[in-house]
């Protein structure tokens, strides 16, 4: 961060010096009580990056913690929004499907965080000359940081990840990397979206390789930063996040690396005190069985999986016990008896006579898998045609089923 742009620094960040500091000054009074600071509990996290264009992000809310019923996916990646170039500057852009996920927020994106899980926005290079690693100013940094947190603001998200694959730094006249252009988009981008959201690092290209980290403050910017590579165990050096808790070591391919591998990843993560656990590609079939081989090291738990149920086509079934044919009668009695797996919502029958409704009746069921209907009707004489269905709770109707009938009160 340059001398002529001064930012705010968050609480978070002095609570973070300070911290640093206390556990200096331990370590001078006392190797024992340094020894103390360093054995810090670390609960691992599990990240998972979701292909949208080919798998819905809503996926992750089917993974559940068998032992608490939380959700087994700690931090969901939607993979990817890109960097763009217009030719002047860089601008956020969200393909087909990244802009559905976005404005389904309702069913995509609002069940994953009713689970506990937070949701980010990928963003990764599109084969242009903008990246994260050639802004030329701190100004140009922030004028895309203001997009970035545009959409944080307005899809209800929780945070950014930066993945600097895919630029094509210099083309179209555009500047190559440079030490301080990643360090003042994402202090930018910290100072718009404040302390409580999240910012991560895909410790990868000229964002992590090119960048000076001590050039601004990393630790009180950057959440957290991981390795990109599958399947490989190797945390990111990040300077000023030395912090393990904040570093992920852990890198597997959800459909590419083997369940042993991924397990063995995990018990390590453990082991050395690592915080985050990174898994791509979580697709829509049924993956419990191998994320229990990770979540068990990390969290203690298996993981276990709920389908979605089966959308409900089957229209509900309804027979006629009346109106009886022997007369005379003065009255219609109706009897219907209704059956639906899924739950019947309503049946209706109603009276005709010449194709003009004469009389409507209807009995709410409210969800039961069987239900009766019956109704007494008094008409004049004459000759009448009795109409009916029923109604599911998914919306499906029966067949309409009609019974000309015939009132007549003298033999």
């Amino acid at each position: 961060m340059s001398a002529s742009n001064p930012r705010k620094r968050w609480l978070r960040r002095a609570m973070a010096t300070t911290a640093a500091v206390a556990v200096a000054t331990a370590g001078m009074i006392g190797g024992a009580m340094g020894a103390v600071a360093d054995e810090q509990e670390v609960d691992p996290q599990l990240v998972v990056y979701v292909e949208v264009n080919s798998n819905d992000l809503a996926n992750v809310a089917d993974y559940t913690l068998e032992d608490t019923g939380k959700a087994a996916v700690d931090m969901a990646m939607i993979f990817a929004a890109n960097i763009n170039y217009d030719g002047e500057k860089a601008y956020l852009h969200f393909n087909e499907r990244v802009t559905e996920t976005l404005e389904d927020a309702e069913n995509q994106i609002r069940p994953v965080q009713a689970k506990g899980t937070k949701v980010l926005l990928s963003v990764l290079g599109n084969h242009q000359g903008a990246g994260f690693a050639n802004f030329t100013s701190y100004e140009a940094a922030d004028a895309f940081a203001a997009q970035l947190a545009d959409a944080v603001t307005t899809y209800g998200l929780d945070g950014i990840d930066f993945d600097d694959e895919w630029t094509n730094y210099g083309a179209n006249g555009t500047p190559q990397p440079n030490a301080q252009s990643f360090g003042w988009l994402a202090t930018a981008l910290r100072d718009r979206l404040g302390p409580d959201k999240i910012i991560s690092l895909y410790a990868i290209g000229p964002s992590y390789t090119t960048t000076d980290f001590t050039l601004f403050d990393a630790a009180g910017t950057i959440d957290y930063a991981w390795n990109p590579y599958y399947p490989t165990y190797d945390a990111p050096t990040v300077a000023g996040l030395e912090d393990r808790a904040r570093l992920g070591a852990a890198a597997i391919d959800l459909s590419q690396t083997s369940a042993a591998t991924a397990a063995d990843f995990a018990r390590r993560t453990v082991q050395d005190g690592y915080g985050i656990y990174v898994a791509y590609n979580l697709t829509g079939t049924d993956q419990s069985a191998y994320l229990s081989g990770i979540t068990e090291p990390l969290k203690g738990s298996a993981t276990v999986y709920k389908a979605p149920a089966e959308p409900d086509t089957t229209r509900p079934t309804v027979e006629l016990a009346s109106p009886a044919s022997n007369r005379p009668q003065s009255e219609l009695n109706v009897s219907l008896s209704v059956q639906d797996d899924r739950g019947v919502a309503t049946v209706v029958a109603n009276v005709y006579q010449h194709g003009v409704l004469v009389t409507s009746t209807q009995t709410d069921a409210g969800g039961a898998a069987q239900a009766v209907h019956t109704a007494t009707v008094a008409l004049p004489d004459g000759h009448y045609v009795l109409r009916y269905n029923a109604h599911d709770t998914s919306g499906n109707v029966s067949k309409t089923k009609t019974q000309p009938f015939t009132i007549e009160s003298t033999p």
